[in-house]
Parts: C-alpha cells; sequence; structure tokens
C-alpha cells in the first residue's frame, strides 16, 4: 500500500513510498483510511517521533477487517480512533484513567504507524463511531476537537460565565473558541494580520470578537474596554514565547492559564509576580483522554460545531508535499489529505 514515511529525523526523510499492508491482531481494528487531517506536530516535528514511522494522527474511515475478540466494532463501520494506542495499564496515570500521561505511552503517527496510509491497524478501545451527520473530511477533525474539549471542559472546567481569550487562530485555537462558545462564556480570539480569513471562518462559530496584534494593543483593550481586572481564562494555542507573556498578563487574580499549544523550547516564567502576588492557576492540555473523545462526539449530537468551516483544501495523498507547504505557510486552516 501506499504511505506517507519519515524514515529518519532529518525532513528530507520524508516520502511516499509502498509498505507492506498491515494485518490486524487479536483484539485489533484494521480500517480503511478515508480522510487525514493534517496537523502542526506533522510538519514541525515532535519529541515523541520514533522514526521510521508513518506519519499522521487525525483520521477517520471503515473498519475493512477486524481480528480476533473484536466485539464491538464490525466491518463496515464509519470510525475514527484515538491517539493513544498503546499505555501501560499498570502505572499511577493508567490507574488514574490519564492514558495520555502514560510514560510508556504510544501513539499513531508518532510512536506507531499513523494515518498518511490506505489502511491502519489500532486496537478496538481506541475506536470511536462517527456521528453519522459527519462526512469522512469532517470525521478527521474529531481528533483536534478532542483536544480542545480536553482544554476547554476538563482542564479549565469551564463553567460558562467566564471571560476568555483564546491566543492563536489556528485550527486549535478555533475549535478551542467555538467549544468555549458551547458552555456560554464569552470569547476574543487574538492572532495577526495574516490571520484575517481564519477571523471569518472562527466568526461563523460564534466567536464574539478578534483582536489583531499586529493593529491593535491587546492588553489595553482588555483592560479598559472588556474588565479593568483582566479576563477569567486564557488559552494559548499558539506555541509562541510572545503569547505565553501576553496570556499571563492578560488574566485577573486568580485567573486560568491553559498551555495547549507545543512551545519547543524553555520559557522563562515570573514566579512571583503570577504565581504569589496574582495567585494565578497555571496549567497544561496534553492531547485528550478517553473521556473527551467521548465528550466531544458527545458535544456535536447536541450543538452544532460547524467543523467543515475549518477544512480549506482537500488533496491526494500524492500532494502531501502541497499540503505540508499550505499548513507551514498558513494559507490553509486545515487541509485534508485523501489516501
Amino acid at each position: 500500500m501506499q504511505a506517507l514515511l519519515q524514515e529518519n529525523w532529518e525532513k528530507d526523510s520524508i516520502s511516499l513510498r509502498e509498505v507492506e499492508e498491515p494485518r490486524p491482531g487479536r483484539g485489533e481494528v484494521k480500517i480503511r483510511v478515508r480522510a487525514a487531517g493534517i496537523c502542526g506536530t506533522d510538519v514541525r516535528g515532535i519529541s515523541s517521533l520514533r522514526p521510521p514511522v508513518i506519519l499522521g494522527h487525525e483520521f477517520s474511515g471503515e473498519v475493512a477487517e477486524i481480528g480476533q475478540g473484536v466485539e464491538k466494532i464490525k466491518v463496515g463501520d464509519r470510525v475514527t480512533s484515538e491517539t493513544t494506542i498503546y499505555r501501560c495499564g499498570v502505572c499511577s496515570y493508567c490507574q488514574e484513567v490519564f492514558f495520555n500521561l502514560c510514560p510508556e505511552r504510544k501513539g499513531i503517527g508518532s510512536g506507531v504507524n499513523g494515518s498518511f496510509a490506505e489502511y491502519i491497524v489500532v486496537p478496538e478501545f481506541a475506536v470511536h463511531l462517527i456521528p453519522r451527520q459527519l462526512s469522512f473530511e469532517e470525521g478527521a477533525v474529531l481528533e483536534p476537537l478532542a483536544c480542545a474539549v480536553r482544554g476547554v471542559l476538563e482542564q479549565a472546567e469551564l463553567e460558562g460565565k467566564e471571560k476568555v481569550i483564546v491566543l492563536g487562530p489556528g485550527p486549535l485555537g478555533i475549535l478551542v473558541s467555538w467549544v468555549v462558545k458551547t458552555r456560554g462564556a464569552s470569547v476574543i480570539l487574538v492572532g495577526k494580520r495574516e490571520d484575517e480569513f481564519r477571523f471569518q471562518v472562527a466568526k461563523e462559530g460564534g466567536v464574539d470578537d478578534t483582536l489583531n496584534l499586529d493593529e491593535v494593543n491587546v492588553g489595553k483593550i482588555v483592560l479598559q474596554e472588556i474588565d479593568p481586572y483582566g479576563v477569567d481564562v486564557v488559552f494559548e494555542c499558539s506555541g509562541a514565547l510572545s503569547a505565553v507573556s501576553l496570556g499571563l498578563e492578560l488574566l485577573r487574580k486568580r485567573g486560568r492559564y491553559i498551555q495547549m499549544g507545543i512551545l519547543h523550547r524553555p520559557v522563562t516564567v515570573d514566579f512571583d509576580q503570577y504565581l504569589f502576588s496574582r495567585e494565578l492557576e497555571v496549567t497544561g492540555s496534553r492531547t485528550q483522554t478517553t473521556s473527551s473523545w467521548e465528550k466531544a462526539i458527545s458535544l456535536l449530537e447536541k450543538v452544532n460545531i460547524p467543523l467543515k468551516k475549518i477544512i480549506t483544501h482537500v488533496l491526494p495523498l500524492s500532494r502531501w508535499q502541497e499540503g505540508f507547504e499550505l499548513t507551514q505557510s498558513r494559507k490553509a486552516i486545515k487541509v485534508i489529505l485523501m489516501p
């Protein structure tokens, strides 16, 4: 079968090639990939990458074959999968059902072969049925939606009365903003001049307002026009060092800061100012848990989240380089590859 393989740590080692088609073992499900989304980690790399490996972790498809012992999933089902497909099951994190934090965790597209291929094999416990109303392309966006739900509903525990700032109008930032709106909170999405198109898409999902860092003083606007004390919650989704400082400054005393973008490098933070003097709550949100997948799918059955709006390009897998370039250049929001 055709698959996009990263041979080693060098970016020029990524190529589309023929590889052996996988077979499902006991408790495993073989899925014919119908749509696979490009994530920024596919383009920029991630610390958990263990090449050689087939890239891709956002996908949907239909079940082609099941292994022995599979009971709840059947051939022909329209499905997607969690990214964590191996966890030790015995560490304290697994016992608390935080599989995303297991020291032995392996994720598709990084630790084991991923979804930029014609077929992928995953354990049954990781498989979720796609809601009937979703296309395969929209089904491939369920993974970043589950990440957004993890941050908003599980880490921030948003109640609905908060004033919220989201930094970074990429796919994750837009989805976080939309999930915030489902709770009834007010949200402002912050980006730069080149994000104008993304701002327009975000507003179609109910975002209250957007602010352009290249044109306005965001801190001044927040304190003078929104709340003189600052906002209640900040989600940092850009992964930019400057956004960390800005996000912490925008918070009111006892506000909540959630780091969702991957920074890739250390950050210097004045703990005296932010933790001692202002009692801020600072936490992170890593990938998703089974519960956040279940909540994301349940949410789609109750409210309209326009997932299709963030899908700006659909390309065949053979045009993966174009897809990577579009993602890197910010000319796209979400690029979907069709194996």
